[in-house]
């Protein structure tokens, strides 16, 4: 009878660990999933049921930058950019929910010091939380083109890199940096990380990395 429960807690536990292992690449799976699977369940703690917590991070964050980045050796520029990338996204939610926190504050600074800029700063306001969502998974999709070489993925981080300047140089216009501080050095921030990412992806390593030469015979 118990070992018919031990099968059992071993099969649950097997399940726990595929669905985790499902978030690698397929090719992955295809050629090691039942030898890692193997060895989890051999080092299995005796009675236990479930993935642990920190077994789960470890099995994730591998997920995660299999994903993000190919087998094929990457040179550190392009490891730097896609971090910045990443934490391009972060700065994004940031700035979305820095506008939100100073909404009612920066209003009130309009009112009292430029009232006729009210409707600017409000539309600025808006669509900075409106295009957030959207800001964030730009980031995160050329972080991942960028990860697995994809040259297109170079001109299209420059290209939004020209829109973050011209939203910055608009905001600039509008005097935000004046009415609404904290917005811009978020603003900022953005613009640094779209900066440093896109020079990085054109360094001649990356050139190399986008573009490899054949072979010769």
């Amino acid at each position: 009878m118990s070992k018919q429960v031990s099968n059992s807690e071993q099969s649950g536990l097997e399940r726990s660990y595929r669905r985790i292992l499902a978030w690698y690449p397929r090719s992955f799976r295809t050629d090691s999933e039942d030898e890692i699977l193997a060895v989890l369940l051999s080092t299995a703690e005796d009675g236990q049921t479930r993935v642990r917590l920190a077994e789960a991070w470890d099995l994730g964050r591998g997920a995660v930058r299999m994903r993000l980045w190919p087998a094929a050796p990457r040179p550190r520029s392009v490891r730097v950019a896609v971090k910045l990338m990443l934490a391009g996204a972060v700065a994004e939610l940031a700035a979305m929910i820095t506008v939100i926190s100073t909404w009612a504050s920066v209003r009130a600074t309009v009112a009292t010091r430029d009232a006729a800029a009210m409707q600017e700063v409000h539309l600025h306001q808006v669509s900075v939380i409106g295009l957030a969502p959207v800001a964030v998974g730009m980031w995160l999709w050329l972080a991942w083109a960028n990860g697995r070489g994809q040259d297109w993925a170079r001109p299209l981080s420059a290209a939004c890199f020209a829109l973050i300047s011209l939203s910055v140089l608009a905001a600039l216009a509008q005097g935000t940096a004046a009415l609404a501080p904290a917005t811009m050095i978020a603003a900022a921030v953005v613009w640094t990380l779209g900066v440093s990412s896109v020079v990085l992806i054109f360094t001649p390593a990356a050139c190399r990395y986008y573009r490899p030469q054949p072979v010769q015979q």
